[in-house]
């Protein structure tokens, strides 16, 4: 296991909650979801918001794998991290079977969440509450 410090994890996550308020900010006129399919800017912002949604998987897949899954989940458990890092394999490799409605209500209703959840990450690690798990990665 590659170590990880706090300024790295600080960076993937700023990067994970850029692209969460990136996704409500542009997507925020969005009130139905055939508002996607009806046109061409409606695709190209859905396939934006599918590229954010993939990189917010990768991000937080890397999180895991780097403080040997023993960070998110349990520190987190609330939240559905196997799914969201999921979410990030279909969109890579099933892309063709993504349900348009299922990416919606993600958006409106899981991506809020998730932004809510992160900002709480970041300023617990800014905060050094989790400075003594980290240091004990670095020392890996």
């Amino acid at each position: 296991m590659r170590c990880l410090s706090k300024a790295d994890m600080l960076d993937m996550l700023e990067f994970v909650r850029h692209q969460a308020q990136f996704i409500i900010d542009s997507t925020k006129d969005v009130v139905k979801v055939d508002e996607f399919l009806v046109s061409m800017t409606g695709m190209v912002l859905y396939n934006s918001t599918l590229m954010c949604l993939q990189t917010i998987g990768e991000a937080l897949k890397n999180v895991d794998n780097l403080t040997g899954r023993n960070f998110l989940s349990v520190y987190y458990p609330q939240t559905p991290w196997k799914s969201i890092i999921g979410l990030r394999n279909i969109i890579s490799h099933e892309y063709m079977d993504t349900d348009y409605e299922e990416i919606f209500n993600i958006i409106k209703e899981d991506i809020p969440v998730l932004l809510q959840v992160i900002e709480t990450i970041i300023n617990d690690v800014e905060s050094g509450r989790h400075d003594v798990f980290l240091e004990r990665l670095e020392k890996k």
